[in-house]
């Protein structure tokens, strides 16, 4: 566990990087990180990089490749679940999924990492766990004081995750299963990294025993209906506690919280404002005596901003729990949900860890100054957390169908707060809607034109009390190819048989990756180039790719050939042919060539691999009966071939390109026997 100590030592960070060491880098990982606050450009180059491995050493003064960290996360398969109110910045070029979730009366506001894959130390699976208070952002991991206790995890952590887990995995379906666009494929595999954490959690293989040095995991979770107990009082426990120190940023109906704590002495540790006093409700405390409460702040360096959230109870025989995580000493963080609504607060999604100290002695004996009431300012709201803007009345979510080429939204009101003259943007497309019903999804199916991923919709409403908000969403991209996202650079069809030409059967994975992170470079933003039609190469290539994906990977699995992320695969390798233009009457003919060595290479593959489908078997298939029927035409153009074969029927065409098919490959054949002799 590392607290909210003195110096500005990023605690988060190093949580990370404890745990990433634990794993395997070279076995699959499946990572969920859960936030309110969400900076995607921060996460994207300082998170990111760490997760797939890289130290901080390696990362001061290097600039880190792109195309490399997101090759890497193919095998670190990342999900970020934020609060949709705070309108997150949308994601760059990086290869992770972004899942912004909404609550009725409520925010999403637990920071945890769930990290699934192989030990590094054993081989056998496992599972670790972090719990904080601070949020994917520059101020969460490297500014903030904040707190945070890392576990693996045991069949309690297990259970309450599951919880929340299976609840995720309901809003991403939601959100994915568009009625009119089927075969969705979101980016960043949200559905799979939830059902693979599901399925983990679920496997006793994997956890481990609770032990009395572990602490237990415990979640508010107010769309569950089960526990009816708030967050404070499983916190708390059964048993009689006589003192509490407490340290929070935010807080409301603090005389409330601490009746239910019971105890008799409460120390509180709340944050600097930047006029340098310290807030904290006072009046709420309805006079208690002095002697009764007191006031703390940390030394040295008390002037740092504190966004640790921590409750430290004591018992009278010294025994004490010390409970860190994210929530506030709120009603929104601690009460049970009808409680707090009866309150008149929101419910929140919150995580805490509680670990029973026993006998130990008092982990914050030294840490603090006293701190006089007259250095106390009251808050001007009970806001939850930094900046926590009003909620939307209503759910709103944008996908965008890279296959169809269409926008489908989606709108739901939220409760009875009836609101007008509502406007859903997205790129250059507007709907309008007089009002939105209580009860009743409005959609829209709208036409996509871009070549560009577009990240975010706009949702401008009348609030009823007049006032003009406007909501800032995330459109979820859906089959789209990694170029298209920005992951890697668009395959050039000249570079990627150099490749395949050049990948042993026997090469490593990760021999594979590095020769391909350095021999592909550009941003993918270049023009389309030369046209390539060198046949021979492409049959050598093909040849490669084969023998390659014959090959078992070094843990037994098979390798997919289809993976759109792999540079050496068939998908890649027919984008490449498709992306190149072919205007011309010779190009047409190099492109059928092209595209009936892919449909021999896809039956092959077929005898290999159980992995699949190809993606693009309807186009290839589309583009050989469109090619085939040109064919005729083409070659009856040609005197060269009308002189050898005659007039140009379809069946002499066939029979001349398979003709020419088998040459080629037998010339492959011939100079690869050569080069073995040699």
């Amino acid at each position: 566990m590392s607290d909210a100590g003195n110096h500005a030592t990023p605690v988060l960070r190093h949580a990370l990087e404890q745990i990433r060491g634990r794993f395997s880098t070279e076995h699959e990982r499946f990572v969920l990180f859960t936030t309110f606050n969400f900076s995607a450009p921060f996460f994207e180059a300082n998170v990111l990089p760490l997760l797939v491995g890289d130290t901080t050493d390696d990362l001061q003064g290097a600039a880190e490749v792109r195309h490399a960290i997101n090759d890497e996360l193919g095998r670190a398969k990342c999900l970020v679940v934020c609060d949709h109110s705070t309108a997150p910045e949308p994601k760059g070029g990086m290869r992770y999924a972004l899942l912004p979730v909404g609550l009725d009366r409520g925010r999403f506001h637990p920071k945890l990492m769930l990290m699934a894959g192989t030990l590094a130390d054993t081989g056998e699976k496992g599972l670790w766990l972090f719990v904080a208070s601070g949020n994917l952002t520059l101020s969460g991991w490297a500014l903030n004081r904040e707190i945070v206790g890392t576990t693996p995890v045991t069949p309690q952590h297990a259970g309450a995750l599951l919880l929340l887990l299976d609840w995720l995995l309901e809003r991403a379906r939601r959100q994915y299963e568009v009625e009119g666009a089927e075969g969705i494929e979101e980016e960043g595999e949200t559905r799979r990294i939830l059902t693979e954490l599901i399925a983990a959690l679920g496997d006793p293989e994997r956890l481990v025993p609770q032990t009395a040095d572990l602490p237990t995991l415990h979640l508010a979770l107010p769309f569950a209906a089960a526990p009816r107990e708030g967050l404070l009082d499983r916190l708390k426990g059964p048993t009689p506690w006589q003192a509490a120190t407490i340290v929070s940023p935010y807080w409301s109906h603090v005389d409330r919280l601490v009746a239910r704590l019971g105890v008799g002495t409460c120390r509180f540790v709340p944050s600097i404002n930047t006029d340098g006093r310290y807030r904290f409700p006072l009046a709420t405390l309805n006079g208690a005596p002095a002697a009764l409460r007191g006031f703390r702040r940390f030394h040295p360096d008390g002037e740092r901003y504190t966004h640790a959230k921590a409750i430290l109870l004591e018992a009278a025989d010294q025994t004490r729990v010390l409970c860190i995580g994210s929530a506030n000493f709120t009603s929104a963080a601690l009460l049970a949900r009808d409680e707090a609504r009866a309150a008149g607060a929101l419910a929140n999604v919150e995580a805490m860890l509680r670990y029973d100290l026993r006998g130990a002695a008092d982990p914050w004996r030294n840490a603090f100054d006293t701190l006089d009431e007259e250095y106390l300012a009251t808050p001007d709201t009970d806001q939850d957390e930094d900046g926590a803007p009003p909620l939307p009345p209503f759910l709103a979510e944008v996908l965008c169908d890279w296959h169809t080429r269409r926008f489908h939204s989606r709108l739901e009101l939220l409760g009875d707060a009836a609101i007008r003259d509502v406007e859903l943007r997205v790129d250059a497309e507007v709907v309008r809607y007089p009002a939105l019903s209580a009860g009743r999804q409005e959609t829209a199916t709208l036409p996509f034109s871009g070549t560009q991923p577009v990240r975010a919709f706009f949702v401008a409403y009348t609030a009823p009390d007049g006032t003009r908000v406007t909501f800032q969403g995330l459109v979820t991209q859906a089959n789209a190819m990694p170029d298209e996202l920005g992951y890697q650079p668009r395959p050039r069809l000249g570079k990627v048989l150099d490749l395949l030409r050049g990948l042993g059967a026997d090469e490593p994975e990760g021999r594979t990756r590095e020769r391909v992170n350095l021999g592909l470079g550009g941003d993918g933003e270049e023009d389309a180039g030369e046209a390539s039609f060198d046949f021979f190469g492409l049959f050598q290539g093909t040849w490669r790719l084969v023998q390659y994906y014959a090959k078992p990977n070094a843990d037994g699995t098979m390798r997919d050939p289809y993976d759109p992320h792999a540079w050496h695969g068939i998908t890649t390798l027919y984008r490449a042919v498709v992306e190149q233009p072919a205007l011309s009457a010779e190009d047409r003919i190099g492109r059928y060539v092209q595209l009936r060595e892919i449909e021999v290479v896809l039956g092959q593959l077929a005898l290999l691999s159980d992995h699949g489908p190809f993606p693009f078997r309807a186009d290839l298939d589309a583009q050989l009966a469109t090619l085939r029927a040109e064919m005729a035409d083409l070659l009856g153009a040609s005197a060269a071939f009308r002189k050898t074969f005659g007039a140009a029927s379809v069946e002499r065409v066939d029979t001349f390109l398979d003709w020419f098919h088998q040459e080629i490959a037998k010339s492959v054949a011939v100079e690869r026997e050569s080069a073995d002799a040699r």
